[in-house]
């Protein structure tokens, strides 16, 4: 059980009240929340191990060494538990300044391992390519060679024959399948042929069918206006007949009642002359009276004749009424048929006047409704280039916090990035002295090996003097090649022979 005692005052960097805890954090907060939530009455007590209170008490006990000694002991005793301490702080100037350096090292030597295994990649696809390019130089001189002139030659012939015989029958195989072909694709068309024929008439039975349709539907129509046609024609015909009887039955009536006016009048005439032969008769008998008497008759026959004047121009009158009536009716019927049509005119006006408002008025909202997406466009837009200038305005001012805070970092690591620049200095001078010495060691090897190259050409070109033996083999390994393939190695044969003729002869 750890014994508890009484705390006098703080201890240790815990309680320090110069230190900014929203900076670095309390490393006794844990400490602190448990003792201010203890009772008031428990709050001054504080638990400490036995090795706090071992030490406590040796320190209390142990004698008093000289003033300047101690403090300078406990200074540097002081320092060596701060410097520990601060050791393990992965979060200060120097540790950051020593991970750098550490990582700074393990990236050169990490490039340097890098570089000598491309050096070494580098030397081997060097030694490679010297080998590649000294076989291609023999082989390249070997192929200058007459013979080997001669027999590439007859390689190429029989390369040629054998591609010959493969396009001959290429073209054979070609012809007979474009006679497959052709003759598939006869079959082929003259099946479309007569599907498209049968198509075909099916397409023109059904447009006959179609027209049929269409002309019964039309003759229907034409019938129906016909007979509409004919049933308006015979009402005006018939109310034309009614017109004409009544005119005519008007014009008879009114002959006849002239006629039977002349005839009165005739008569009344007729009548007349026979009383003026009576009375001339009598005249001889009753002068005076006859006198008398014809002067009252011929009075009589003036107003007579007056009263017949105006009777006949009554008459007249009232053939003229009649007339202008029956002209009068015949107006009515045109001026009706005129209003019929005017009518109709004016309802067809009526609609197209209508249909033209009804598409200005689909136009008037169209343009309303493009006015207003524009308008709410126009403010998105206006809306967004706010946001964005408030966006800018806030980046600058934390670009401007940033640069700040980034200048006062700037302060605190210049002095560090300038020392990490010297060591840098002088470890590239360092590695660059290594590798010029490197360089050399890479010249003087390439020097002795293009020598080496060098003799071995010269070898290689001494060596092609004598070398029927090479040839043969050559010769017989193209031929058994050619053989195997199933060419024809006729031209070769014959070139061997000649060759090896020639050779036993020199």
């Amino acid at each position: 059980v750890l014994p508890l005692v009484r705390r006098v005052m703080p201890r240790g960097r815990s309680f320090n009240a110069q230190i900014d805890e929203s900076l670095f954090g309390n490393p006794n907060a844990a400490a602190l929340r448990q003792i201010r939530s203890r009772p008031p009455e428990l709050q001054s007590l504080s638990v400490m191990s036995s090795g706090e209170l071992s030490n406590i008490t040796y320190r209390a006990t142990a004698p008093l060494a000289p003033l300047g000694d101690g403090r300078e002991a406990e200074r540097r005793r002081l320092k060596g538990l701060s410097d520990s301490r601060k050791a393990k702080w992965p979060n200060t100037l120097e540790a950051a300044r020593e991970k750098k350096e550490r990582a700074r090292q393990e990236k050169a030597e990490a490039d340097e391992r890098m570089r000598q295994e491309i050096d070494r990649e580098e030397e081997a696809l060097q030694a490679e390519k010297r080998r590649l390019a000294i076989e291609r130089a023999n082989k390249m001189l070997y192929d200058q060679t007459d013979r080997v002139k001669a027999l590439h030659s007859k390689l190429l012939l029989c390369d040629v024959m054998a591609e010959r015989e493969r396009q001959i029958a290429l073209k054979k195989t070609i012809n007979q399948r474009a006679a497959i072909d052709d003759a598939r694709w006869y079959a082929k068309q003259q099946e479309a042929i007569r599907r498209m024929d049968a198509e075909e008439d099916a397409r023109e039975a059904e447009q006959a069918a179609k027209k049929e349709a269409i002309a019964k539907v039309r003759l229907e129509q034409l019938e129906l206006q016909r007979s509409k046609h004919l049933a308006r024609q015979k009402e005006r015909e018939t109310e034309a007949t009614a017109m004409r009887t009544h005119v005519m039955m008007e014009l008879e009536r009114e002959k006849q009642s002239q006629i039977e006016m002349m005839e009165r009048q005739e008569r009344r005439k007729q009548e007349l002359i026979e009383a003026n032969h009576h009375l001339m008769q009598e005249r001889t008998k009753e002068l005076r009276v006859i006198e008398a008497e014809e002067a009252r008759m011929k009075a009589y026959a003036e107003q007579k004749e007056k009263d017949l004047l105006q009777r006949r121009d009554r008459e007249e009158q009232r053939f003229r009424e009649r007339q202008a009536w029956r002209q009068k009716l015949i107006d009515a019927q045109i001026a009706k048929l005129q209003d019929m049509t005017a009518e109709k005119d004016a309802r067809l006006e009526a609609q197209a006047v209508e249909v033209q408002a009804k598409a200005q008025e689909a136009r008037a909202r169209l343009d309303e409704k493009k006015k207003d997406e524009m308008l709410i466009t126009h403010m998105s837009r206006q809306q967004q280039m706010r946001w964005k200038a408030e966006k800018r305005l806030q980046e600058q001012a934390d670009d401007l916090h940033f640069a700040q805070q980034q200048q006062s970092l700037n302060a605190e690591l210049r002095e560090e990035e300038a020392e990490a620049m010297r060591r840098t200095y002088q470890k590239r001078k360092e590695l660059d002295s290594f590798l010029k010495t490197q360089m050399e060691q890479k010249h003087q090897v390439r020097e002795a090996e293009l020598k080496e190259e060098l003799y071995l050409t010269e070898m290689a070109m001494q060596s092609h003097g004598d070398d029927d033996a090479i040839y043969e083999q050559y010769a017989q390994m193209c031929l058994d090649e050619y053989v195997s393939a199933g060419k024809d190695p006729r031209p070769i044969k014959l070139m061997l022979q000649k060759t090896l003729k020639k050779s036993f002869a020199d």
